[in-house]
């Protein structure tokens, strides 16, 4: 709160605390400072509009004034001419506005002073755009004289997207720790430190003497603990790490008891990890650091290596260009990418195809100079439908597929049957091939377990060197993370972590097009011939009579 205040030099504040640790609290007292002391136009946004936002209104924002008389003289009435509504507070000086992240184009006009992001790591990127980003465009204008002042705040779900990052990014970071009763160090407390005793009793151990502290003395060792720098580069920002078992409003057994209770269940182990640990979930061994992948690209001798049998092609299609990975595949679902095409190109325009369809049919050499043609190419046809369907009848092969990808997490890989499908698709889309329905959840998932393979064999992936760090952002830009449904129930989706993920798209049209295909990748160096279209047979002759 001190460095929240008009007396200090630093603009931006960031607390990376576990869930039930008075975050909401910090930002309750920051509106209210500003409201009474320092008035000037204030920007607040929660994860969504409805409920979030408005409930945050109603329940914390509305209390808060009514409780305190300075405030309430200042902060109109709702419903008054003039006065105030649910999410917008004025008072003399300024105004508070109250926002959520799932329509960030609302906040692109109004210039912002004060900037507050509640549960950053709950808000999504829409297409109107990143609203963290659009809302640090409104702090400029107060930028420039150092007026502006900025509140982030969130239990983190990764360690590369949100409040993890912006923790990161801090110039001061500190760690909230707790003192040991016997030798007076501090430490920061994490489920390492924690044992039972033979009768089942919790018991915390200090790592620098050894000394085992009860769970009835918790809320002293709490109480005495402190504020530990481990970066101290700047004043321009700071950020603050606190978990539960250094908060004075948790309990250190209901978060160990919990951590035990979830260990059968990924999704409530990165629940606990998250919300009580305040940790980044780094999965069960199925995630893959982008950097990695690119710091193990290879070299290869040829253009094809000799492990690959098939290859397919996958096809993204957006609104100005095409995007393609070509990838080749061998024994025990080993992958090579073989190579990835960006092709600016207008999908309306048939004649614009071109570049795609010579990437189609193309040949690719082994290095002895045998060659092999593409076994199979899937196309997404969800954008610019009716002009895939054509581009795809066009090509009169039975291994050319417009997908679908299937809505839930849980559908099987190929989603859907023959029957299925041709029920699904109108009379008009019936001349052409139907798409095909594909489990998109489970193939990334698939592809997230395969990328996470550090040693060459089946599942491995090979990256050619000189791929770009873009191409692996995109490659592994969605995680799988739980999401509350509104009946209460707890269902795994996959969130985007990085604002493009074409190269991921394509990766799974690719693979969707090898099990579609049936491609045989038993045999090594399964050389196929070159497509050629067919020879043009000549017309049947007919017989006239009095002729021979």
């Amino acid at each position: 709160m001190d460095l929240l205040s008009e007396n200090s030099d630093t603009r931006r504040v960031v607390l990376k605390f576990s869930s039930q640790s008075a975050k909401t609290e910090a930002c309750l007292n920051f509106i209210g400072y500003i409201i009474d002391c320092v008035p000037g136009p204030i920007l607040v946004i929660q994860p969504n509009i409805e409920p979030m936002a408005e409930r945050f209104s109603k329940q914390r924002i509305a209390p808060m004034i009514q409780s305190a008389p300075s405030l309430r003289e200042k902060v109109g009435e709702e419903g008054k001419r003039t006065a105030s509504t649910i999410l917008e507070k004025i008072f003399p000086g300024g105004a508070l506005f109250i926002g959520g992240a799932n329509s960030p184009a609302g906040l692109a006009s109004m210039p912002i002073r004060f900037f507050i992001g509640d549960e950053i790591d709950r808000w999504e990127i829409t297409r109107e755009g990143d609203a963290l980003a659009i809302a640090r465009e409104r702090l400029e204008t107060y930028r420039n004289n150092r007026q502006e002042k900025e509140l982030l705040t969130s239990s983190p779900t990764y360690d590369d997207i949100g409040i993890s990052v912006e923790y990161d990014r801090c110039l001061t970071q500190y760690q909230r720790h707790i003192r040991c009763d016997h030798c007076g160090e501090t430490q920061f407390p994490r489920l390492k430190h924690f044992s039972r005793n033979a009768d089942g009793a919790l018991r915390y151990v200090c790592e620098h003497c050894g000394a085992e502290h009860p769970s009835g003395v918790q809320r002293r060792l709490k109480l005495s603990g402190e504020w530990v720098a481990t970066r101290e580069d700047g004043d321009e920002s700071a950020g603050f790490w606190m978990n539960r078992f250094a908060s004075p409003f948790s309990r250190w057994e209901d978060t160990v008891n919990k951590w035990d209770a979830v260990q059968k269940s990924p999704a409530e182990k990165q629940v606990v990890v998250n919300t009580h640990l305040a940790e980044g979930w780094q999965g069960e061994g199925d995630r893959a650091d982008p950097s990695l992948l690119e710091h193990r690209c290879e070299d290869c001798d040829a253009e094809l290596p000799d492990g690959v049998s098939a290859i397919t092609i996958g096809v993204d299609v957006q609104q100005d260009r095409l995007e393609a990975e070509v990838v080749g595949w061998g024994q025990g679902h080993e992958s090579w990418s073989l190579a990835y095409a960006v092709m600016l190109a207008d999908p309306t325009q048939p004649e614009e195809w071109e570049e795609l369809v010579e990437l189609w049919k193309r040949p690719w050499s082994y290095a002895d100079g045998t060659k092999l043609a593409a076994t199979a190419l899937a196309i997404d046809s969800g954008n610019w439908t009716r002009h895939v369907y054509d581009w795809v009848r066009l090509q009169h092969h039975r291994h050319v597929y417009p997908i679908k990808g299937a809505s839930n997490f849980g559908a099987d890989v190929l989603a859907g049957s023959a029957m299925d499908r041709k029920r699904r698709i109108p009379k008009r889309m019936r001349d052409g091939r139907p798409p095909e329905s594909i489990g998109v959840g489970q193939i990334k998932l698939t592809i997230d377990r395969a990328l996470a393979k550090t040693r060459p064999g089946p599942w491995y992936c090979h990256f050619p060197t000189g791929r770009g760090r873009e191409y692996f952002d995109q490659l592994t830009g969605e995680r799988l993370m739980p999401v509350k449904t509104r009946s209460g129930r707890v269902q795994m989706e996959w969130q985007q972590v990085h604002e493009a993920v074409e190269a991921r798209d394509c990766r799974v049209y690719a693979y969707a097009a090898l099990l579609l295909s049936g491609a045989n990748l038993e045999r090594k160096k399964q050389t196929a011939p070159v497509q050629k279209p067919p020879p043009r047979q000549p017309p049947k002759q007919r017989y006239r009579p009095g002729e021979w």
